[in-house]
């Protein structure tokens, strides 16, 4: 009897639709997991990975060769295929990356081939990459030092004025790459841009950008730098042009140890060249052209020349290229002349001991002393002092010996004099 109602119920569920179309779905759907889980759909996904550019070790070992590129990261579309629950644990790291350099094989431009494979446990395969390729140069390496030539048009100055020395932030430039290209180099040049700036009459400042004659656009493979700091790249370099004021500049040298009662018209100086055309800071106070220092124990009698250089006067540019050195010729009046003076060792003051140290003079270089004076002046009448400084240390233990005449205001000692001093 109870089976009998049993077999009631089940016929009565089973030719009810509402609940046979519940059981269906809920059987249907435990089949669509299981089928998944065991089979699962193939999908592809792409993803992009920035990768550092590394080719050198292998080529540097194997071809004594670097390579050279015009980026240091390349940005990879990887795309990738497997089953639909994989493929979305995938990231970047699940990826093994290298650059190809097994047919590098000599030097110039190529293409290097990306290898993108699985590196996880995961199961998917790669299936496309781009780009595909990397471009880069090999060849030795080389290393030169350049001067930096400026350039600028001189016109652009007011009239009255001229541009002095130029000044640079860097002079020279090291420059490293492929030989082939740094071995095109011929110059390495700098061109001043002055834009709208004219009738310059103060200085001008700007930044020139290095440029290479002899070298196109592989210049980009080039490393460029001071040659105090080899890890800072250089593109630019400061350059200031000072503007000066043209002047012409009386030429004049400065008298040093001169006797105070010399009666100026019997010494005379006269130059190979009287003035210069020069260019002058506007707010300087400049009004001649000093060439140098003359020292009167360099000053015999008669005639007594000396050669300036004036390439390279504080404060004044001169303008004529040309020219070099300026000669001074000094003459000494007749009325005055040659003299000895004897001189011992034991005469000799020597100074700069400290208070333990004791001094003795063992030589002198001359035992004698030449003085230029008034032919009216006897050589007996002549006073002399002899002093030696020792407070700078001498390794051969000679030091300059100064003698001055203490008693004549119109004569002067002539030529250098040393003394050897022994100190303990």
């Amino acid at each position: 009897m109870a089976d009998k109602r049993l077999r009631k119920t089940l016929k009565k569920l089973i030719f009810n639709d509402k609940y046979l179309i519940i059981v269906s779905l809920f059987l249907a759907v435990i089949v669509w997991i299981v089928t998944s889980i065991n089979i699962g759909d193939v999908e592809e996904k792409t993803i992009k990975i920035d990768v550092p550019i590394k080719l050198g070790d292998e080529i540097s070992d194997q071809l004594s060769m670097q390579y050279y590129s015009l980026q240091d990261t390349v940005e990879l579309s990887v795309t990738f295929s497997g089953a639909k629950y994989v493929i979305g644990q995938v990231g970047e790291n699940d990826f093994s990356v290298k650059f190809d350099t097994s047919d590098v094989s000599r030097t110039g431009d190529q293409r290097i081939p990306i290898l993108v494979s699985n590196n996880s446990n995961l199961d998917f395969t790669v299936t496309s990459v781009y780009p595909s390729s990397v471009e880069a140069y090999f060849d030795v390496n080389l290393t030169k030092t350049f001067d930096l030539n400026l350039e600028y048009d001189e016109k652009n100055v007011a009239d009255g004025y001229t541009f002095g020395e130029p000044v640079l932030s860097e002079d020279k430039i090291v420059v490293s790459g492929p030989k082939t290209y740094v071995e095109q180099i011929e110059n390495a040049v700098l061109n001043v841009d002055f834009g709208s700036n004219k009738d310059l009459t103060e200085p001008f400042k700007t930044e020139c950008i290095i440029e290479f004659e002899g070298i196109g656009y592989e210049a980009s493979y080039l490393s460029v730098t001071s040659r105090t700091d080899t890890e800072n790249q250089l593109s630019n370099i400061a350059v200031t042009l000072p503007v000066l004021k043209v002047k012409t500049l009386p030429v004049s040298v400065q008298l040093e140890d001169a006797p105070d009662g010399v009666d100026e018209g019997l010494i005379s100086i006269t130059y190979s060249k009287d003035s210069i055309e020069a260019g002058v800071l506007d707010s300087a106070d400049i009004s001649g052209a000093v060439i140098g220092t003359l020292d009167f124990t360099k000053i015999s009698t008669g005639k007594n020349t000396f050669d300036f250089d004036v390439t390279n006067l504080k404060g004044i540019t001169v303008l004529d290229k040309d020219l070099k050195t300026i000669t001074a010729t000094v003459n000494v009046s007749s009325s005055y002349e040659l003299k000895t003076i004897g001189i011992k060792r034991s005469d000799v003051l020597v100074e700069g001991l400290s208070d333990s140290q004791k001094a003795s003079v063992r030589n002198l270089s001359k035992y004698y002393v030449t003085v230029i004076a008034p032919k009216d002046v006897s050589a007996s009448s002549l006073e002399l002092e002899l002093k030696v400084d020792v407070s700078e240390k001498s390794e051969d233990n000679s030091y300059p010996l100064t003698a001055t005449i203490t008693n004549n205001d119109n004569a002067w000692v002539y030529s250098t004099y040393t003394a050897t001093v022994d100190i303990t």
